[in-house]
C-alpha cells in the first residue's frame, strides 16, 4: 500500500482508512518509510497501546536485527542470535500472552542490497480456515491449544532460563480464533503450539503439522523482499509469519518492530479460555 508519509501526524480519517484496509487485507506494505524510533512508536500508537520489548521493558521498540551495540555483525552463535532465530518459524506475535498481540509493525532500517534470503513471509490463516473441508473443521472447532515459548525456542537450541520460564508461562488459546472486529474465523496455530487440551503431544503435533502444511501453501502466502525504508504492518489475529533464513555473518539486516497489545484474553462459550481448558481437561 502506497500512501501517506508516516513520519507526519496523520488525520483520524487517514488512520481509519489504514485500519479498514488492514481488516480487509491482513498485511499492508508502505515503501519508503525510513522512520526513527520515535516516529514508529507515534504511528503505531494510533492503533492502540503498545507492548513493551521482551528484552528491555523500558522500550516499545524491539530490535530484531543482527548487529551488536557497536554496529558490527553479531556472532550467529550468540544467545541473542539463537533466541531471535525462532522468528524463522511460523508464528503469531505474543502467542505466549493471554491477550496475544493485535497488530505488528516492522520497519526495515538497514537492509543489505545484495542480501540473499532474509525475506519475511505471511500466511493468511483466515483464508486457510475458509478452505478446510467440513470434516477437518469439525475436528478443530472448539479445541483449545497450549502455547509455550519454550516449544519454539527449543527448536533453535536456545532453551529458556528458569527466570524466563517464570516470566513467560504457557497459556491457552482457541485453535480457531474469532476476530473481534470482523467476526471471521482463522486458524490459530504456529511454532509455539504445544498440545491440544485433552490430547497427547504426539497426536497434537501431528495435527499442527498437517494444518500448517495446508495453511502455508503458496496460495495463502505473501513473501516480502525487503528494501531499506519499507514498513510492513500485519494483523496477528489473522496471519502467521516467519523470517526466511540468510547468512547472518555476512549480511546486515536491521528490522525493528512495534506491536499493539491485545485487548482481552480469548473467550470460549462465555468463559476465559484458561478456565474452559481446565474444565475440558478435567472432563
Amino acid at each position: 500500500m502506497r500512501g501517506p508519509d508516516l513520519r507526519e501526524t496523520l488525520s483520524d480519517e487517514t488512520v481509519a482508512e489504514i485500519r479498514a484496509a488492514w481488516l480487509e487485507h491482513g498485511v499492508l506494505v508502505f515503501p519508503d518509510q525510513l522512520l526513527t524510533d520515535r516516529q514508529q512508536v507515534a504511528f503505531s500508537m494510533r492503533f492502540g497501546p503498545l507492548e513493551e520489548d521482551l528484552i528491555d521493558p523500558s522500550k516499545f521498540i524491539a530490535n530484531l536485527g543482527n548487529l551488536d551495540e557497536d554496529g558490527k555483525l553479531r556472532d550467529p552463535a550468540s544467545l541473542k542470535s539463537r533466541f531471535l532465530r525462532a522468528n524463522q518459524l511460523w508464528h503469531s506475535d505474543s502467542a505466549y500472552f493471554n491477550a496475544a498481540a493485535k497488530f505488528s509493525f516492522l520497519n526495515g532500517r538497514q537492509i543489505a542490497s545484495d542480501m540473499q534470503g532474509g525475506e519475511t513471509q505471511w500466511a493468511d490463516m483466515r483464508a486457510a480456515y475458509d478452505e478446510l473441508d467440513a470434516d477437518k473443521r469439525s475436528v478443530i472447532d472448539g479445541k483449545v491449544v497450549l502455547h509455550d515459548m519454550q516449544t519454539s525456542r527449543a527448536k533453535t537450541g536456545r532453551l529458556l532460563s528458569p527466570e524466563e520460564r517464570a516470566k513467560w508461562p504457557a497459556v491457552h488459546h482457541p485453535m480457531v480464533r474469532v476476530h473481534e472486529e470482523t467476526g471471521r474465523k482463522a486458524l490459530y496455530v504456529g511454532s509455539q503450539a504445544t498440545c491440544v487440551t485433552g490430547w497427547d503431544e504426539v497426536a497434537s503435533q501431528k495435527l499442527f503439522a498437517e494444518l500448517m502444511d495446508f495453511a502455508t501453501h503458496d496460495r495463502f502466502v505473501h513473501t516480502h523482499r525487503w528494501r531499506q525504508g519499507d514498513l510492513v504492518c500485519w494483523d496477528n489475529r489473522r496471519t502467521v509469519h516467519r523470517q526466511v533464513a540468510f547468512d547472518e555473518a555476512r549480511f546486515p539486516r536491521v528490522v525493528v518492530r512495534t506491536t499493539v497489545r491485545g485487548t482481552a484474553p480469548d473467550v470460549i462459550d462465555g468463559k476465559p479460555v484458561d478456565e474452559f481448558a481446565r474444565a475440558r481437561a478435567a472432563a
